[in-house]
């Protein structure tokens, strides 16, 4: 497909994970790709697999906190209209009630304030039928134990993409967000540590579907967003969840755990 042909994208969070996902679906779908990452190797790396895939590919060491960053980004992207942004670049910190100021100033300094610094560098690549896609996470719509910093923020991005939404439509902006729940990434591979099974077994029970997600499979949902298919879609957030946000305290129901067996037998 060729969906995105002549459109310009630029990705924060590029170097893996949900970005670099979401980078090679929209390059093999026809967009000239601007990858945003800190981690300065890994983005190199993530330059030459899509290169070696025959993406048109730019990548640029930084942040979407950092007004260098940003504007090297929309100068490598080469003017709009109708560009794509994906906001993908964040930060996992998850704490509670122990959180200190500079805890706080530091996810909401990444994951919500890079978040629309970067809608706002990129308003003249947007306009005239440009997406912006913001990824959220399922942990914006419900508590968690000890995750006031990661939730506050990723509820953050679903406000903040609406009111993107709202400003923005009269630019011919649309702007949308994702929630995915338990996805196959770095960051959770790492959790799941060297004998990852008994924990990939665990987090996939969470989902109806049984099993954690794919970082592909997020982006998927990104690129539909992203493209002229969703034009009369804007200020909604899609959940990428395996059911997960629609499964209630009980979980998903095991041969021999069904909470509710014996007032059916009675």
């Amino acid at each position: 497909m060729t969906r995105f042909s002549g459109r310009q994208a630029v990705i924060t969070g590029g170097a893996s994970g949900i970005g670099f996902a979401a980078a090679q679906r929209l390059a093999r779908e026809g967009a000239h790709v601007v990858l945003l990452d800190p981690d300065a190797d890994g983005l190199e790396a993530a330059q030459e697999r899509l290169r070696a895939g025959g993406a048109e590919v730019v990548a640029i060491a930084g942040a979407s906190t950092d007004e260098t960053t940003r504007a090297a980004a929309v100068t490598a992207a080469g003017g709009g209209p109708g560009g794509i942004l994906v906001n993908s670049g964040a930060t996992f910190l998850a704490k509670g009630i122990d959180a200190t100021d500079e805890d706080w100033q530091h996810v909401l300094h990444n994951n919500v304030i890079g978040y629309a610094r970067m809608a706002a560098a990129c308003r003249d690549l947007l306009r005239d039928g440009g997406a912006i896609v913001n990824v959220a996470s399922v942990s914006a719509h419900i508590a968690q134990p000890n995750r006031w910093t990661y939730n506050a923020a990723k509820g953050a991005v679903v406000a903040l993409t609406r009111c993107q939404a709202l400003d923005l439509a009269g630019l011919g902006i649309r702007a949308n967000s994702v929630s995915p729940a338990w996805i196959s990434t770095p960051v959770v591979e790492r959790l799941a540590g060297d004998d990852p099974a008994p924990s990939l077994a665990l987090w996939g029970s969470y989902h109806m579907l049984g099993r954690i997600g794919s970082a592909e499979e997020v982006a998927a949902a990104i690129a539909f967003l992203a493209s002229p298919e969703a034009s009369f879609i804007t200020a909604t957030d899609l959940p990428v969840d395996g059911g997960y946000l629609a499964v209630g305290g009980e979980g998903v129901a095991r041969p021999g755990e069904d909470p509710y067996q014996q007032l059916r037998e009675g």
